[in-house]
C-alpha cells in the first residue's frame, strides 16, 4: 500500500540540478499520477529540459502503472513535445524510445506491457475532451501498433 502523499524532500528533489536525481524522482512520483498536484510535477519532469534521460525514466515508469493515469500524462507529453521540436528540441524521440521499451520483450523475454492493454488505454483517451489528451494518445496508439 502506497503512503498517501509522497515524502516533501522527495518533491523537493524533482528540482534538483542532478539529471540523476530528477530521473529517480520521476521514477517515484510515478506512483502517485493520479493526484493533480503530483501530476504537474511528473509532467514537467516528463518534458524536463535539463537531460532527457530524466524524460525517458519517467516515461517509462508512467506506462509501468499500465493505467489511465500514468498514459495520460505521456499522452500530454507526447503532443508538447511535438511543438518542442520545432526549437530543437528532440524529447518526442525519447518518449517514443521509452514506449517502444516499455512494449518490447526484455533481454529475458518477459513482457512490461502489452500492446492490447497499451491500445485500450490510448483509445479511451483518443475520447478524451482535453484535445492535447486525445492528440497524444492517438500518437501514442500509432506507435504500438506494428
Amino acid at each position: 500500500m502506497r503512503a498517501p502523499a509522497p515524502p516533501q524532500e522527495t518533491i523537493t528533489a524533482a528540482n534538483s540540478p542532478d539529471w540523476s536525481t530528477r530521473a529517480a524522482v520521476g521514477q517515484q512520483l510515478a506512483a502517485w499520477a493520479d493526484q493533480d498536484d503530483i501530476a504537474d510535477i511528473v509532467q514537467r519532469l516528463l518534458l524536463d529540459r535539463g537531460d532527457t534521460a530524466v524524460v525517458e525514466a519517467t516515461c517509462l515508469a508512467l506506462l509501468r502503472r499500465n493505467d489511465i493515469h500514468g498514459t495520460r500524462l505521456v499522452a500530454r507529453a507526447t503532443t508538447t513535445a511535438q511543438d518542442l521540436l520545432a526549437i530543437g528540441l528532440d524529447h518526442l524521440d525519447h518518449l517514443h524510445d521509452a514506449v517502444v521499451n516499455y512494449l518490447l520483450p526484455d533481454w529475458l523475454g518477459q513482457v512490461t506491457g502489452t500492446v492490447d492493454g497499451f491500445l485500450i488505454l490510448c483509445n479511451a483517451l483518443a475520447q478524451d475532451a482535453d484535445p492535447t489528451t486525445a492528440t497524444g494518445a492517438r500518437e501514442l496508439a500509432r506507435w504500438a501498433r506494428p
